[in-house]
């Protein structure tokens, strides 16, 4: 099932000054439920711009960006900030956890303002996450006291806790070792298992094993 569409993107910075860089040309492609999808290029080729668009967190200049069969451009900034709270989930490459809180109350964070549970259900949706990840018993452990492997794994079990429909993970093995990338991969593939949409962009060539389709971008050209 299609969840995204690009049709013919294109983003231009610095649009009214004469050094203006391009940084996507003419992007036209799609992403379906139930698939992984790996993104490759150098730096500096437009891959972030790419999942900044994709995850709403920035416009194109010009072309047309369809999410669940609406168009981008017709959504309010607090349209797309439900959207990137509900069905959106983001894993980067730097994990961005909070150092003051445990590994619990990161993965917790994103569903506290999240009336429609009690908070039995959320400290439930939690902990079945952390189990999910073998990381229950290091919930009261805060990311300082944690490996680089398992804080990327509260990362990625704070994207899902609220069952978002697309994971875009941005480098999400750019700090691990060996073992630690194919324990993500692995994940992110189940994941993509269960009906999401999952969206990898990263340097290591090893997510070839693990994608449904394989899109390389460079000079802001996708192929």
């Amino acid at each position: 099932m299609e969840i995204m569409k690009l049709n013919n993107i294109t983003k231009i910075y610095n649009s009214d000054d004469s050094n203006e860089v391009v940084a996507l040309k003419d992007v036209s492609v799609s992403f379906e439920l139930g698939k992984l999808y790996a993104i490759m290029g150098p730096s500096g080729s437009g891959k972030t711009t790419l999942i900044n668009i994709l995850g709403l967190l920035d416009d194109a200049t010009s072309g047309e960006y369809i999410f669940e069969n609406k168009k981008s451009d017709e959504l309010n900034e607090i349209e797309k900030a439900n959207i990137r709270n509900s069905k959106i989930g983001f894993v980067f490459q730097t994990f961005y956890l909070d150092n003051n809180l445990t590994a619990y109350e990161n993965v917790l964070l994103p569903v506290l303002k999240n009336n429609n549970l009690t908070r039995e259900e959320k400290k439930d949706k939690v902990e079945k996450l952390l189990d999910k990840f073998n990381l229950l018993n290091r919930k009261n452990h805060y990311p300082n006291e944690l490996s680089g492997g398992e804080c990327q794994r509260i990362a990625i079990a704070r994207a899902l806790i609220n069952d978002p429909l697309i994971i875009i993970a941005d480098e999400p093995t750019g700090n691990l070792d060996e073992e630690n990338e194919k324990l993500i991969f692995n994940y992110l593939k189940d994941i993509s298992k269960s009906g999401k949409c999952v969206i990898v962009v990263s340097h290591n060539k090893d997510i070839k094993k693990y994608c449904d389709n394989l899109y390389e971008i460079n000079g802001g050209k996708l192929s």
